[in-house]
């Protein structure tokens, strides 16, 4: 996966600039704290730098107060003495803000109050907690179900749960900034939900570069005193990729099937076609087949179909990937690996890569992953009102946010648990390997 470093977060690094210095005081109590030190951080989310403003003892009785100069609404980050992530991160959106905190529980373990920004945080993670606990669970009884043959109604039911559970925290985080009044709130909003797309933990699927774009006209509307922002909207469109083939026709693919027969993609002329490239080998392309299956299934007798296009270079070991992720389609291959002829023809350098050819033959969508391959189809061939989606995502992921965003969250779902979270195994692609 191709990550680019967009300057979204400049505007939270430049907010302050704008603003004469005012007094800004965080205080509270934080029972069972393991550390007598807390420390007060301000994050510039466009490079990942934390800058130090001030510290505090922690009393016996849990009771801390810090009391620092700030050039305007920004985010700051409160950190234990000796822990690497923060705990909380807060919004100065109003001169005092007091907290509470209880590091013997798991979940909910603080509460915010004198700021609206800090409280929108609190409940943003806390509502990924949520869905983080759900999905969790549903993930190890559909694992269950499934070693035991387990009525398959019901398994399905609960992968479908899945799919809604994300579209659901999509939804809120994005009315969550299109409602907020606060550019630093939206901004961190939307740069940590772009951050988590990029850890299969999470399984969501982030904004398109579009509806980025979109996201920064509307602030630009809402905050016309910042004219930085203009800035920022204008380095996510230049670094929003082209598409390879939108709007051109389809190369033409002639292959053999896996019976030897020749297969030309111009014949299915008339139908939506997913010319879908993926290899047995690659395991990115085997975790994104389900998705695949899915569409086909419910788009089959809707005018559409798949193309399967291998490369692999073993032919038994393509028509058992077949055959296992039942993938009831047609599929044609070289057996060349990636001397494949497909791959200079239709210029991708990583798999899976698809592209979506309409009944006369031109591309009308490509990269379509997740949950975009049934948005896609469904605003194609049912005409419902979906939101425009494409991978572009994979390419607007900030950098710096990761790290922030990541920590920040993964601390706080796990806060004190001794159990380490599970990381992805795999890459989300398989790029195409130099030669030698």
């Amino acid at each position: 996966m191709q990550k680019v470093v967009l300057i979204i977060g400049i505007v939270l690094s430049v907010v302050s600039k704008n603003y004469a210095q005012n007094p800004f005081t965080v205080s509270g109590v934080l029972k069972n704290s393991p550390s007598t030190v807390v420390y007060l951080e301000e994050t510039d989310i466009a490079s990942g730098i934390k800058t130090m403003k001030d510290s505090s003892g922690i009393g016996a009785d849990g009771r801390f107060l810090i009391t620092t100069k700030t050039n305007g609404e920004s985010v700051y980050d409160l950190r234990l003495k000796n822990d690497v992530p923060p705990f909380v991160t807060i919004i100065n959106d109003a001169n005092t803000i007091s907290l509470e905190a209880d590091f013997n529980k798991k979940f909910d373990f603080y509460t915010v109050s004198g700021s609206r920004s800090s409280k929108a945080i609190q409940d943003f993670f806390s509502r990924l907690s949520d869905m983080q606990r759900e999905k969790f669970n549903n993930f190890y009884r559909i694992d269950s179900l499934k070693k035991n043959n387990g009525p398959s109604l019901l398994i399905n039911n609960l992968t479908a749960r899945q799919k809604e559970i994300s579209k659901e925290f999509k939804t809120y985080t994005q009315q969550l900034v299109q409602q907020s009044d606060k550019a630093p709130l939206s901004l961190f909003v939307l740069a940590t939900y772009q951050g988590m797309t990029g850890d299969p933990n999470y399984g969501i699927d982030g904004f398109t570069g579009e509806e980025m774009l979109a996201f920064l006209d509307a602030m630009i509307k809402k905050f016309p005193g910042r004219t930085d922002l203009v800035g920022v909207r204008s380095t996510i469109e230049s670094r929003i990729p082209k598409t390879l083939w939108v709007g051109k026709q389809a190369p033409e693919i002639s292959l053999p099937d896996t019976e030897g027969k020749i297969v030309k993609l111009s014949s299915f002329r008339g139908q939506y076609v997913l010319v879908d490239f993926w290899a047995s080998w690659c395991v990115p392309c085997r975790k994104e087949n389900p998705n695949v299956v899915d569409a086909y299934n419910q788009f089959k007798g809707k005018n559409f179909t798949v193309l399967g296009v291998s490369l692999d270079q073993n032919r038994d070991a393509w028509k058992r990937a077949i055959v296992n992720d039942n993938l009831n389609w047609t599929h044609i291959s070289d057996l060349k690996y990636w001397q494949s002829e497909v791959v200079p023809l239709y210029g991708f350098q990583s798999i899976p890569f698809n592209v979506l050819v309409d009944p006369a033959g031109k591309v009308v969508a490509e990269n379509l992953r997740g949950n975009a391959l049934e948005e896609k189809l469904s605003a194609i061939l049912e005409g419902r009102m979906v939101k425009k989606t494409d991978n572009v995502t994979t390419y607007i992921i900030i950098a710096a946010v990761i790290i922030i965003g990541l920590l920040l969250a993964w601390y706080f779902v796990n806060n004190k648990k001794k159990k380490e979270p599970v990381k992805p195994q795999n890459r989300s692609q398989v790029k195409k390997r130099s030669k030698k």
